[in-house]
């Protein structure tokens, strides 16, 4: 149960004809003194909540459903990815109550930078030449970068703590960031109009980072793409005889590939 402004809005578990069975959120609008206003239901199966690889495989519906016997397998930590679901939601209920002010919106995207430092982190471990061998390094300047943005955000949200654990996929990284971005833009443009004059060229700093590092790892994407398309037309070529025979010969006289240089923030760590 959350207010919005003169109205209350309510989440829960909404329970299919079947006991124990619930498939999604029942999202009410409540007004206090006009009582109930509109309600809207979000299933699970809908907006992709549980994450495939941890569905049991007695699920009913493919996971769109949870049971206390499929509980155990669905609700794990790194098993739901509620995004989808908590956007939808946010723009349903914007329709009557203002949303969130763009300070918090940022903070509860956050999150997602931290996740994508794990999962680079996870990439540098298993494959070292993926994000075009600079995984670790883009890692540890989401993770600045993440902390820098909370810290700033402090005096105009308090002390609160925005964590969302969910996996973030190589696909989805340009559009995170970009969110994110959006929204500390938002918060500069509300910064300079309020009670913290000066900080709005803070917020725009850090979009501006951010802008930064989306390019670079779309660079270094667009690489492992193209790395990966030289490495199939090489093994096309080798199946000839004649040109496996002169492949071997080309690539004795060659040197290993050198990495790109570390991202350029990595090195002004500390200096701001």
């Amino acid at each position: 149960m959350a207010r919005r402004d003169d109205m209350v809005v309510t989440a829960e578990l909404a329970q299919t004809i079947r006991e124990d069975t619930w498939s999604g959120i029942r999202i009410r609008i409540v007004s206090p003194s006009a009582g109930a206003i509109d309600a809207n239901w979000f299933g699970f199966s809908q907006y992709g909540v549980f994450n495939e690889r941890h569905r049991a495989p007695s699920a009913r519906d493919g996971g769109g459903e949870l049971t206390r016997y499929n509980a155990d397998f669905l609700l794990v930590l790194d098993g739901i990815d509620a995004r989808r679901l908590r956007d939808a939601v946010a723009e349903y209920t914007a329709a009557f109550a203002p949303p969130p002010a763009p300070e918090f919106t940022v903070a509860a995207h956050l999150g997602a930078l931290f996740s994508m430092a794990r999962r680079l982190d996870h990439l540098g471990s298993v494959a070292s030449q993926t994000l075009a061998g600079r995984a670790f390094a883009h890692a540890e300047v989401l993770r600045d970068v993440a902390g820098e943005i909370y810290f700033d955000l402090l005096p105009l949200t308090g002390e609160r703590q925005a964590a969302d654990s969910a996996p973030v996929a190589v696909a989805e990284w340009p559009a995170a960031l970009r969110q994110l971005r959006t929204a500390l833009i938002a918060v500069a443009d509300c910064a300079d109009e309020g009670e913290h004059p000066g900080r709005g060229d803070v917020f725009r700093a850090h979009a501006a980072t951010l802008d930064g590092i989306d390019h670079e790892i779309t660079a270094d994407l667009a690489a492992d793409r193209a790395a990966a398309e030289g490495a199939r037309a090489s093994a096309a070529m080798s199946a000839s005889p004649a040109a496996g025979a002169a492949s071997g010969t080309a690539r004795s006289g060659a040197g290993p590939t050198p990495f790109a240089s570390a991202p350029g923030r990595a090195a002004d760590r500390g200096r701001r």
